[in-house]
């Protein structure tokens, strides 16, 4: 019976996916309208570019195991963040490390690579941090615009404290694309209990200013991660905001590759349909996961991390300073591990050992 409920489900998404593919060149965004390169980004389209995105190196390697390039990388300018939200491993990870900022020579590296590489679609500096603690962000992104190549995207993601009318005018200037604010609560009581140590006031003024302000050329996501604690407000804040004129991005909380330490209270009961939409989505659409095929990330020192995800830094593949992106992303290591989930065999991955993402997605 599973497997007929399934088969259904996969035929309701290859239709749902098919009609929106046809009508995602005439859909428009609120926000971003004048940039060609995110102007077709909404709340309904986004989970499919972000499927778009990490498909091709997946199909690529799956198909003919061809030498890769991430589709999406992630740079961690500065390894600081200001708050200390529950569903974050940061409090008892990167904030126990000194505070460093990368240095401009190993940004420069990174970024003369990215740009001489076709297949990267989404420059992001910003990785297990808040970007706009960096003084030299807006510098860094200009950077990047000035030798990307056309289609390329730089998207940052932020818990808006920092995200003053000043800031983000700044921002704009240096050729952000997109900007996705991490709010994840409607009321204040909730705000203070999923993303503790911000000030919701602070927060909620940014955001009003926002309204008023010019956003025809970065489009604008509210991102709002699901949780037992904020679960019940999502409806209502979801209808406000997109009231507002912003785009909705919600997902579930994962356990960061078993790094969250109160994943068990803090994820939802899901039921029998979401957890088989889940899996049908991840086996169609992924079939392996997508943090080893097309997403990279590099910290402030110039390690890759296997995985975003995995907080721990339990497998480092190499270093960017002595090493090129491409050379680490075909390594014999990654290869290695690219089998291994092939096989479905990613409990002999350090990473992936405790990581909720494959179980509910892959498994």
């Amino acid at each position: 019976m599973i497997a007929i409920f399934d088969k259904f489900l996969g035929w309701g998404l290859d239709l749902t996916v098919w009609v929106v593919s046809r009508i995602y060149p005439y859909l428009r965004s609120k926000t971003g309208y004048a940039n060609p390169r995110v102007r077709h980004l909404t709340s309904l389209t986004y989970p499919l570019h972000a499927v778009w995105v990490v498909r091709a190196n997946i199909d690529k390697w799956l198909e003919r195991r061809a030498p890769l390039f991430p589709a999406a990388l992630q740079v961690q300018t500065i390894n600081r963040c200001n708050a200390k939200c529950g569903m974050c491993p940061y409090p008892y990870t990167i904030h126990l490390q000194p505070r460093e900022s990368m240095d401009d020579a190993l940004y420069s590296k990174i970024v003369a690579e990215c740009a001489a590489e076709p297949d990267l679609q989404e420059f992001v500096p910003m990785s297990k941090n808040e970007p706009l603690l960096d003084p030299k962000l807006e510098a860094r992104i200009a950077e990047f615009k000035a030798v990307a190549a056309p289609h390329q995207m730089v998207e940052i993601v932020t818990n808006g404290s920092a995200l003053t009318p000043a800031r983000f005018s700044r921002l704009v200037k240096s050729g952000v694309d997109l900007i996705s604010i991490s709010l994840s609560a409607y009321t204040e009581e909730t705000y203070k209990k999923v993303m503790q140590g911000l000030s919701w006031p602070q927060v909620m003024k940014n955001l009003e200013a926002l309204v008023s302000a010019d956003t025809s050329h970065v489009n604008l996501f509210f991102r709002y991660i699901q949780q037992r604690d904020n679960q019940a407000e999502f409806p209502t804040f979801r209808k406000h905001w997109y009231r507002r004129g912003f785009n909705i991005f919600s997902f579930a909380i994962n356990n960061r590759s078993g790094t969250v330490k109160d994943y068990e209270r803090l994820s939802m009961v899901k039921s029998f349909f979401v957890q088989r939409l889940q899996k049908v989505m991840g086996r169609k659409y992924f079939r392996v996961c997508p943090y080893a095929f097309s997403l990279m990330h590099v910290l402030q020192n110039g390690d890759v991390p296997l995985c975003a995800n995995d907080w721990a830094n339990r497998e480092v593949l190499g270093n960017v300073r002595q090493t090129s992106l491409r050379e680490i992303y075909n390594s014999p290591r990654l290869q290695e591990i690219r089998d291994l989930m092939r096989q479905g065999r990613y409990e002999e991955i350090a990473p992936c050992k405790d990581c909720s993402f494959w179980k509910d997605w892959l498994q």
